[in-house]
């Protein structure tokens, strides 16, 4: 089997967990976070209310978790190709967000959500997968 899970880099898998982490506050934030929220057709008090009904570890918790199991399964990917470095990690992330959008599409195409939410939402994805994979092809 290609896939020797032995081998993961965990200080890379956690390292490119949080870079996404981060990519993902500061694009829902800073860069596009108005935006969206103006986009979903979200009032300031379903904002609040939502905020209110949230619990942040729950959210942020499973954010990082999510990340740090992307960022696993990519290095257990890149491990099993016969050419791991930075090059092939930038064009796995890539094709991950390829899938990603592809999968992501058709979930937006019945949300009745502008296409501007969709935009936004696999423009995150695509830097931060291929951050991840920049990261972890390049750290071995």
């Amino acid at each position: 089997m290609p896939f020797k899970i032995a081998e993961v880099n965990y200080p890379a898998v956690l390292v490119a967990g949080v870079l996404a982490f981060i990519v993902g506050a500061v694009w829902y934030t800073a860069l596009f976070g108005k935006l969206w929220i103006r986009l979903q057709g979200f009032s300031d008090e379903k904002v609040k209310e939502m905020k209110a009904n949230m619990s942040p570890v729950k959210f942020f918790g499973g954010m990082l978790a999510s990340y740090l199991v992307l960022a696993w399964v990519i290095a257990i990917i890149l491990i099993g190709l016969p050419e791991s470095d930075l090059r092939t990690g930038a064009t796995l992330g890539f094709f991950f967000w390829l899938g990603v959008a592809a999968i992501g599409f058709t979930n937006h195409l019945p949300s009745g959500k502008p296409l501007g939410v969709y935009l936004i939402d696999t423009g995150c994805q695509l830097v931060y997968l291929v951050l991840m994979g920049l990261l972890l092809g390049a750290w071995r």
